[in-house]
């Protein structure tokens, strides 16, 4: 039995050259939010204030927006700060996620149908790369893709073992399509890694996960590349139908690694943002074999001081 599964990818970038419209937007909302501020603080309700007296609090508001680091962090420190109490990270304008936040998720797993219970062959393709190649690669490598130098990722296909186990926990039941109530099976995320990193008997990649805390995994190549960690942040499941439509999954994964830093023997943590959303059918072969086919499409996100901009992704595979 065998899982065909398109690796389908599009990837979006911004450019990171300044134009003379950037600026004029920076500029105006420099000048908004040194408004609001003084509308805010200093009680701005006087609409007889002369003009000249307002550019000069406007101009010393907006000023004390770009002072340097070291003067603003001293002035803190002489100010008498009150508790402020548990507050939340601003995840800034637009859809921002904090990646540094972990919340309890509604569902503990994505659960799929006990028909697929066992072990499979997986055959992986990629199918279509539009925009940074580079972007999509980085992230269909951290989430275990393993490549040649000579490879072409645009191109490269894989194939390896995969496993669905069933736990028989009380949490994992489903309702079949004919109404009755089965444990559900869960995906073997820790198996796969293994397997589509080279497999065990090679040594290739030790695999910290567990099943029944299946959001959190932890993997780490022979080769000598740093240590990764594949956290599940947020999850969206989308049950099967009777239109031969299994399951459907969408899972924000905060992706952590490792670099050396540029002084000494420390080192960096780098946090990546990436969308995981897989949706899997039954189906047959040519000459009439089941199949199970699935679709997976893989996003990348710019991540800013631990918040994602999950509105606009930098790339999609």
């Amino acid at each position: 039995t065998s899982i065909n599964v398109i690796y389908y990818v599009t990837i979006r970038f911004k450019t990171a050259h300044c134009c003379s419209k950037c600026c004029k937007m920076f500029s105006t909302f420099v000048l908004i939010f040194a408004l609001h501020l003084l509308h805010n603080c200093l009680g701005l309700q006087n609409n007889n204030v002369p003009l000249l007296c307002r550019r000069k609090m406007v101009a010393g508001a907006a000023s004390s927006l770009l002072l340097p680091s070291c003067i603003t962090n001293r002035r803190a420190a002489n100010a008498a700060s009150p508790p402020l109490g548990n507050l939340e990270r601003v995840p800034g304008i637009g859809n921002g996620f904090d990646m540094l936040v972990d919340k309890p998720l509604k569902d503990i797993d994505i659960l799929y149908p006990p028909s697929l219970n066992g072990t499979w062959i997986c055959e992986r393709k990629v199918v279509s790369v539009e925009g940074d190649a580079n972007q999509a690669e980085g992230a269909w490598k951290v989430l275990g893709g393993v490549i040649t130098p000579t490879s072409d990722f645009q191109k490269v296909e894989e194939k390896y073992f995969v496993r669905f186990i069933d736990l028989r926990r009380t949490t994992d039941g489903i309702i079949g399509l004919e109404g009755k109530k089965y444990y559900g099976d869960v995906f073997d995320r820790g198996y796969e890694i293994e397997e589509r990193t080279g497999g065990k008997a090679a040594g290739a990649t030790v695999v910290q996960w567990d099943p029944r805390t299946p959001n959190t995994l932890k993997y780490k190549k022979s080769d000598g590349s740093p240590g990764t960690e594949l956290k599940v942040v947020q999850r969206t499941v989308e049950p099967q139908n009777n239109k031969g439509s299994l399951v459907g999954s969408n899972e924000l994964i905060r992706v952590t690694t490792t670099t050396s830093a540029s002084f000494g023997s420390a080192s960096i943590a780098i946090i990546y943002a990436t969308r995981v959303q897989r949706r899997w059918r039954r189906g047959t072969t040519e000459d009439g074999s089941r199949v199970v086919e699935g679709l997976e499409i893989v996003k990348t996100y710019r991540v800013l001081d631990g918040i994602a901009g999950i509105e606009f992704p930098t790339s999609t595979v």
